[in-house]
């Protein structure tokens, strides 16, 4: 067994790579622009510059790195660089994509395992009501907002293809908001903030009402579901929740609070909530894999000790 993870050096991916190798399983770190400070985090994984984009680039990669059985696929432009930069969005997440769905035929993978998007549900609550939106909603583009979320229509529509007509193993995972340490580029750079700032003893205001409700999950748990899905032999299901915590942004400061009291944790009360449903099932996946990512406020308490270790602060 072996794995190639794509994006292997970025916010979640270096987590799947640690995950692997602490399992003792032989990673590939495939990146374009790889991290050489977060791979001192990773020792004796192969590592890979690599476009996803590129098809000669993912072919020599296998061909330079034999015996790839499994892929995690995280190398993906986040929604402000699709906006700033759509060609080079379409050519990262939608080529790259269809390259690594290709490679999985040729290469004959065990699974290819790739993270969609909650933004697959669109832009709002709205047409699900008040409840858990799982597997099987759907919505028109007339609810979306984000082309990134169009774009994970069409790359689940594209592995649903692949899987039928060449019966590889491909799964899909739609991520809610993913929290953690070490967040560096994206649109929910306040995913960080929330927990970095008053851990390191600075204010922060975040840029959504203190009513916005989010479904939350820590990095660490969304990793482990990744592994989880690409070791499993077999699936029930194409595309799976991660699920997590459902709280507003009020409920959210509190849970800070609980480990770092009078932190200065502030609202945007004229600003829109966020762009994004609201609450997320994931009990599709916790039935799938036996795992139940931990609650809220354990996440929050690993991320400010992750933050305040990087200070050189004693943990809470």
């Amino acid at each position: 067994m072996k794995f190639v993870v794509t994006g292997g050096t970025g916010f979640i991916g270096w987590r799947v790579v640690r995950n692997l190798l602490d399992r003792g399983i032989p990673v590939v770190v495939a990146e374009r622009n790889v991290d050489r400070a977060v791979l001192e985090r990773l020792p004796g994984c192969e590592v890979c510059e690599m476009d996803v984009s590129d098809d000669t680039a993912v072919r020599g990669m296998f061909r330079d790195h034999p015996g790839i059985t499994h892929c995690i696929h995280l190398a993906y432009l986040m929604s402000a660089e699709v906006e700033a930069d759509p060609r080079l969005g379409l050519e990262v997440n939608q080529i790259g994509m269809v390259n690594l769905f290709e490679s999985a035929v040729r290469e004959k993978l065990e699974r290819l395992v790739f993270t969609s998007s909650e933004t697959f549900y669109g832009a709002s609550q709205a047409p699900y009501g008040d409840r858990p939106v799982e597997e099987d909603d759907f919505c028109g583009l007339q609810h979306h907002h984000f082309t990134y979320g169009v774009m994970k229509l069409l790359n689940e529509f594209m592995a649903q293809k692949y899987a039928e007509k060449h019966g590889v193993s491909i799964v899909a995972t739609r991520p809610p908001v993913v929290f953690g340490y070490g967040r560096k580029r994206g649109s929910v750079l306040w995913a960080e903030d929330f927990a970095t700032a008053p851990a390191l003893g600075r204010p922060v205001t975040l840029p959504f009402p203190a009513a916005t409700r989010d479904t939350w999950i820590y990095v660490d748990d969304c990793a482990e579901q990744l592994v989880r899905l690409a070791l499993k032999p077999s699936l029930g299901h194409f595309a799976y929740n991660n699920g997590g915590e459902c709280v507003t942004a009020e409920k959210l400061a509190g849970l800070v609070r609980k480990w770092i009291p009078g932190a200065e944790i502030g609202f945007e009360e004229d600003n829109p909530t966020t762009p994004l449903i609201d609450w997320q099932g994931g009990e599709r996946l916790i039935r799938e894999i036996d795992f139940t990512p931990r609650p809220l406020a354990e996440g929050i308490r690993a991320h400010i000790n992750e933050a305040r270790a990087a200070a050189g602060l004693n943990p809470v």
